[in-house]
């Protein structure tokens, strides 16, 4: 009778070891994920979109709630990942260290501060808040993973990203024609940008070998003996070009007062 007590004890202390064990590796997953401050974000974004599609009444509170949730997890959690040891993952598209988790906390600071600050004016000019928010989520989204983006690739899609809800959000007010101003005009001046910067890429993928991260480009440019050649130097001049539009840098920076204006 002893014996079958202690064995059974002894079973049940052997399984509450195996479940703390598990719960250990799954949390240490969770928390050792690279882009799990980005994940938290686009799960929001896909629950926000999921409420607005089914929801009858547009209850902008959840929404905001959601968000609000949502960016004080994804600040957490990076909080939490800052004395992580450098990461490259995805195949070295993306890198993670504590230089970059810096400005990816920026960026989801000031998203948070954005939507509180502009929620009451959004309800006085009864414009949609849903798509505000949507538009606040997934430019965050994007800025967050070109802070850690590894790769040509994975830099320019995540600027676009960034820009294209940029570009929305200039012209949010549609009834105002400053609005309409700044946007065409942003839209215009940001489509020249994307191309100029993808042409500069495309000289550095083609010089290099093919190669797309960055570490392999610079490797590629020193093996290939391209690094002091014509092409390298076009592509460098259309990438600071195209970055140069991108953050209205001087000479490029004509259109910002319009846009900023409207």
């Amino acid at each position: 009778m002893v014996y079958h007590t202690q064995n059974r004890y002894y079973n049940f202390y052997l399984y509450i070891g195996k479940i703390s064990m598990k719960l250990e590796l799954d949390l240490s997953f969770l928390y050792g994920s690279t882009i799990l401050p980005e994940c938290i974000l686009i799960v929001c974004l896909i629950i926000i979109l999921i409420l607005d599609l089914i929801s009858e009444e547009r209850d902008t509170s959840s929404l905001y709630f959601i968000s609000f949730m949502g960016l004080l997890i994804s600040i957490g959690l990076l909080l939490f990942q800052w004395n992580d040891k450098p990461i490259i993952s995805f195949s070295g598209n993306f890198q993670t260290n504590s230089f970059n988790r810096i400005f990816r906390l920026l960026i989801a600071l000031c998203s948070l501060l954005c939507i509180p600050l502009s929620v009451e004016y959004i309800r006085r000019t009864k414009m949609p808040m849903t798509e505000f928010i949507i538009f606040v989520l997934t430019a965050t989204i994007g800025g967050m993973f070109l802070c850690g983006a590894n790769d040509l690739i994975t830099i320019f899609v995540a600027l676009e990203c960034l820009s294209l809800c940029s570009y929305l959000l200039s012209g949010y007010t549609k009834k105002d024609v400053r609005s309409n101003e700044a946007v065409m005009k942003y839209l215009l001046m940001g489509g020249i940008s994307s191309s100029i910067l993808a042409y500069g890429f495309s000289w550095l993928y083609g010089l290099s070998g093919g190669e797309t991260q960055l570490q392999e480009v610079i490797n590629g440019l020193i093996n290939t003996r391209m690094y002091n050649s014509s092409g390298a130097f076009i592509g460098l001049i259309c990438i600071i070009v195209g970055i140069g539009f991108k953050l209205s840098l001087v000479p490029f920076h004509q259109w910002t007062p319009d846009v900023y204006e409207g």
